[in-house]
């Protein structure tokens, strides 16, 4: 028996999509038996481009049930049945994490209609779900919607079985790791669920080839051994051993990825796993002063690495009312309009507080004075138990490495902390990854003293 499976959700962040739309046909390889179709009430916002996308509006989700109350029905029809779906890794993951949010271990043996369309239909020209209704002449009236997604999957799923004259279906494909969710290293990372931290894949010979970071370890590397592209199955192959490192937040992680990926060079991961920022604030020497641009970093560094253009701009907006300069007279014309409306957003927000600069207009411009006010500075994070806080420090407006503490006198001691301290390699990038989670309000400062 099969429970064909499509889900329309919320878009998002991995990890914090919601269902906004399910549809479930329970399907004996010839007919549907049964079937469950309902919107879902996610009780977030859901992006225009969603709404467009499924046609599905916000006002249609305020009456739907939340997905509680449809639980126990999907535990139901899915019960005893194959999980099929067309990218099911998407559709189970998410189905898995509204479960796993209910305190309930949702697992059942999953098939997935992409790898066997590849392989019994190499000749499509893709193997995206609109493509094969096309070209195998499967009617979709309602794309995008779970309830035509889920009927065209389960004709599909039909195609599938009749072509599959050997079972490799029943006698390979639902063996596989990728199907039954088990791989060598399930028992180990079981209990990593909620787990923040990074990870090490190591081959026979002890070398690292992969690494990685997350706030759901063991979310992260299940994927590793239950996706069926080249690369994965490659990668499975040489596996032989894990190693977990909690961090107790994603700043740790992003730290500690970085440098390690600098120096370990892992063969499976590609260079643009090293940075999560992505563009630059560039300062450009001008006849009468600099000039801020904003753009993608390529091989020069810029004064401040930063995730978008948008962040840029609220920089941007933050220099003129920290430094009492007009933005015309410090930002590129191209960036100029935008940072204004930067400006006018902050202004509207800080009303009633004293914006009053102590720099003078003609004063140069120096990003650092907006992010490490202070030269020597004590910014706390999260650590990996409760009592524990991770201490980075700031000194010549640098950051220099981080230290453990729990009692709340060494948090704030400067020179136990500087004793105590693993170092950094000094960089822009992880100053700049520190600048953003202050940004963010994801760290905080601390008052310290010199003991």
């Amino acid at each position: 028996m099969y429970s064909v499976v499509d889900i329309e959700a919320s878009g998002g962040k991995v990890g914090e999509e919601k269902i906004i739309e399910i549809a479930i046909f329970l399907f004996d390889g010839k007919k549907i038996i049964d079937q469950f179709i309902s919107l879902v009430q996610p009780d977030c916002k859901i992006p225009i481009f969603i709404q467009k996308l499924t046609g599905i509006k916000q006002s249609d989700l305020v009456n739907a049930p939340r997905f509680y109350e449809i639980a126990k029905r999907i535990i139901e029809i899915t019960e005893g049945a194959i999980f099929v779906a067309h990218n099911a890794s998407f559709d189970y993951r998410i189905l898995k994490q509204e479960f796993f949010s209910l305190g309930y271990n949702y697992d059942r043996t999953v098939l997935d209609t992409i790898p066997l369309s590849e392989k019994f239909f190499p000749e499509l020209p893709s193997h995206g779900l609109e493509t094969i209704c096309n070209e195998l002449g499967i009617l979709n009236p309602k794309r995008h919607r779970a309830d035509g997604d889920a009927r065209a999957t389960a004709k599909f799923l039909e195609i599938l079985l009749e072509k599959d004259r050997e079972k490799y279906i029943e006698g390979v494909y639902l063996k596989l790791p990728s199907a039954t969710g088990k791989h060598s290293f399930s028992k180990q990372i079981e209990n990593l669920v909620k787990t923040i931290g990074i990870y090490y894949l190591f081959n026979n010979d002890g070398e690292v080839i992969y690494l990685g970071k997350s706030d759901q370890l063991r979310v992260r590397i299940d994927r590793h051994f239950l996706s069926t592209n080249d690369k994965a199955i490659a990668l499975q192959k040489e596996v032989k051993s894990i190693r977990v490192e909690e961090t107790g937040s994603m700043l740790m992680g992003e730290i500690l990825e970085h440098i390690e990926l600098l120096s370990l060079k892992p063969k499976y991961n590609t260079p643009k796993d090293r940075y999560s920022l992505k563009y630059g604030l560039y300062k450009i020497a001008g006849e009468s002063q600099a000039q801020w641009d904003i753009r993608k970093i390529k091989n020069d560094i810029p004064e401040l690495i930063i995730e978008n253009k948008q962040e840029g701009f609220e920089w941007l907006a933050k220099l003129s009312i920290f430094y009492n300069k007009n933005i015309d007279d410090f930002v590129l014309p191209k960036h100029r309009s935008q940072t204004m409306k930067c400006l006018k957003n902050k202004k509207a927000i800080n009303k009633n507080e004293n914006n009053s600069s102590i720099f003078s207009s003609k004063d140069d411009i120096d990003i650092k004075k907006i992010f490490y006010p202070n030269e020597s500075m004590l910014l706390v994070d999260s650590g990996k138990t409760i009592g524990e806080k991770t201490i980075y420090l700031i000194e010549n407006s640098e950051f220099i490495g981080y230290s453990k503490a729990e009692l709340a006198t060494q948090q704030t001691d400067w020179n136990l902390l500087k004793k105590r301290i693993t170092k950094v390699p000094k960089s822009k990038y992880l100053n700049s990854l520190i600048v953003k989670a202050l940004k963010d309000n994801k760290i905080g400062s601390l008052k310290f003293k010199f003991s």
